[in-house]
């Protein structure tokens, strides 16, 4: 799975690269046929405040694509909190998948 950043307002150091690289490479458990995941690192405002960056992971999947978005005050913490969304949002998809493929082969099975 290819991880590609884009950064808007600051600067992405070598150390900034691999924690996203980590922290967003760690989804690839819950889609194994994932083609890329889009992050988008935005420093939104100058002043120290809740919500001075914005972190959002797009990731391509066939089929419909999952994105979420985090703001916080620190980048790495926002980071942290969108690969905890991002991956519970595709361990849910993937058990309504294979919850779905089961309930196609029960439906299938004739009755005595």
């Amino acid at each position: 799975m290819d991880i590609l950043i884009q950064a808007d307002g600051l600067t992405v150091t070598d150390g900034l690269r691999s924690a996203v690289e980590t922290k967003i490479g760690r989804v690839e458990q819950y889609a194994p046929r994932a083609v890329r995941a889009r992050v988008f690192l935005r420093k939104i405002s100058a002043h120290p405040s809740p919500r001075q960056y914005a972190v959002r992971v797009l990731c391509e999947l066939p089929g419909k694509d999952v994105s979420c978005e985090q703001y916080g005050e620190d980048i790495l913490s926002a980071v942290d909190v969108v690969a905890e969304k991002i991956e519970r949002l595709l361990r849910k998809r993937k058990t309504n998948r294979l919850a779905r493929r089961e309930r196609g082969r029960r439906a299938g099975k004739p009755k005595n």
